[in-house]
């Protein structure tokens, strides 16, 4: 039978559990709109199980919030200047047409660009610069260690790795007893690390980490870190700290010449800005909560992904001509003693002068 929701549906919000990025990031936001469903565009439902069993899925589901795992939205049906219908597919097959009153996408922008029909770009041209939008790759592995390794107090970078690592570790962050809260008890810490150069040959097998398999890229970032952080006569990582690693999910065919990236990240490359939407688009039923979306919080995060849905709240609110109190917004701290320093780089650049720093004028 499919989804019939129908008439019954307020709000039809589509997204990705497995990345932060989306709905992962937005949810909090959009549970002040009751009475919706959630259709998780969901290729590979490798933590869904995780997600729906959480507290925000809890809480989701006592506002009247309905989950659709394992459905993949195909299109958006227009009437009127207006989003009409949805079409939706699940992993077998099936087939089913979501009527809505408001339509929400929280999908990154690679998997929302694929719903800009020429239906939907002929009643928002702007909406088609998020296919000029850039993606990388920017995954990493989780390694569950055996003590508490607090490296830093914050993210660390590991500037002459070739693999260009960071990583946070995460223990430190966490109030309570890490190991009794979380998994078997064995793990005292998380260290979470990201590689951003999945291009570069590493220092022990010789190779990028797109041709490694993934036991190859664990090792590999491993003695990155501690080739990193052990050369000043102080050992930092060891080997039996390790209790088990985990790599992330969205690297499919690791290994393989097949290889490919499920969760791509957005970057932010010069003149990106303009061509970033904004939450409310010029299809009045339509709103957009990503991470590719135009926020205060000009950084590629859940929290900008969080600001954006809260942006796409308070749009639809204003359409709706709702009195519900509106999501609160933060404007990001900017301290004092930068702005001259800006100030004087933007008259600089108007001159089309280097910044005071560039070492190099040529």
């Amino acid at each position: 039978m499919g989804i019939e929701h129908h008439d019954m549906v307020e709000v039809l919000t589509v997204g990705l559990l497995t990345d932060s990025r989306g709905l992962g990031g937005s949810l909090e936001a959009v549970l002040g709109v009751r009475g919706g469903a959630v259709v998780a565009n969901d290729s590979q439902g490798v933590s869904r199980r995780q997600f729906l069993h959480g507290v925000a899925a809890a809480g989701a589901h006592r506002l009247g919030v309905r989950f659709q795992p394992g459905w993949t939205i195909e299109a958006l049906h227009l009437d009127g200047g207006r989003i009409e219908a949805a079409s939706a597919r699940d992993m077998t097959g099936r087939t089913a047409t979501i009527s809505a009153d408001w339509f929400l996408c929280a999908m990154p922008a690679e998997r929302a660009v694929t719903l800009l029909s020429q239906e939907v770009l002929a009643a928002a041209a702007r909406l088609a610069s998020i296919g000029r939008l850039r993606t990388d790759w920017m995954n990493g592995v989780m390694f569950y260690l055996r003590g508490p390794t607090p490296i830093t107090h914050g993210h660390a970078s590991y500037i002459d790795s070739p693999w260009a690592l960071t990583s946070i570790s995460q223990a430190q962050f966490w109030a309570g007893d890490f190991a009794g809260a979380y998994g078997d008890g064995a793990a005292a810490d998380c260290l979470s690390t990201i590689i951003s150069d999945w291009e570069t040959p590493g220092i022990v097998f010789n190779k990028p980490a797109r041709d490694c398999t993934p036991e190859q890229i664990a090792v590999e970032v491993w003695e990155q870190m501690k080739a990193h952080l052990n050369d000043t006569g102080r050992t930092v990582l060891t080997d039996d700290l390790v209790l088990r690693w985990f790599l992330d999910p969205g690297i499919v065919g690791s290994g393989t010449r097949e290889v490919t990236n499920d969760e791509p990240l957005f970057i932010q490359n010069t003149g990106s800005w303009d061509d970033r939407p904004d939450a409310a688009t010029a299809i009045p039923n339509l709103f957009l909560a990503a991470d590719y979306v135009r926020t205060h919080i000009n950084v590629t995060t859940m929290e900008g992904a969080n600001e954006a849905a809260r942006r796409a709240v308070n749009a639809l609110l204003d359409q709706a001509g709702s009195n519900e109190a509106h999501a609160p917004r933060w404007n990001l701290y900017r301290p004092p003693e930068f702005e001259p320093w800006k100030r004087l780089d933007a008259q600089r650049w108007r001159r089309h002068q280097p910044n005071v720093f560039d070492t190099d004028e040529s």
